[in-house]
């Protein structure tokens, strides 16, 4: 259905079982490591989806505090129609690439920018992941790309620096 956006900076990527949800602008989402939940979609991607597992793109959604509060779908691609319940079995992925704003008590800081190919109303935003180890934690500033799975509905994963010529 279409190609993944392009230029989203933090993106939630893997196998996740959808279906409609009766009377509903919204679709039910089941993955592993995420509790179920209703993700919005534009028009073109709900209409005709039969309940399967589908290879998704999400784009997350953050309080004002950087924490995940839910997600929207951007990409989906049928793998194979499946009844509710039938639910992947790997966690999904999440990556973040952004400022490094550091950590504390745990909790990782990246500021997400829009990318140059991002829908102009996309403001900057901060999203908050547990790390995985915090001793490892680079220093506050510059470029990261984050990386890590979905566990318990909480993003958990690293950072990683970048140098301005290690991006694509």
């Amino acid at each position: 259905m279409g190609r993944p956006p392009v230029g989203h900076l933090a993106q939630v990527r893997g196998v996740v079982h959808l279906s409609p949800i009766p009377g509903a602008v919204s679709l039910r989402l089941e993955g592993q490591g995420l509790f179920s939940k209703r993700v919005r979609a534009q028009r073109g991607l709900r209409e005709g989806l039969v309940p399967g597992l589908y290879r998704v793109v999400l784009h997350p959604r953050t309080d004002g505090e950087g924490f995940l509060t839910g997600l929207h779908l951007a990409h989906l691609e049928l793998l194979s129609p499946a009844p509710v319940g039938e639910a992947p079995g790997e966690p999904l992925r999440f990556l973040l690439l952004g400022e490094w704003l550091g950590a504390w008590a745990g909790l990782g800081r990246v500021r997400v920018v829009p990318g140059p190919k991002e829908e102009p109303e996309t403001r900057p935003f901060v999203l908050r992941f547990l790390l995985r180890r915090p001793h490892l934690a680079p220093a506050p500033g510059g470029l990261v790309l984050a990386l890590g799975r979905v566990e318990r509905g909480r993003l958990v994963g690293e950072a990683f620096p970048l140098t301005p010529r290690a991006l694509p």
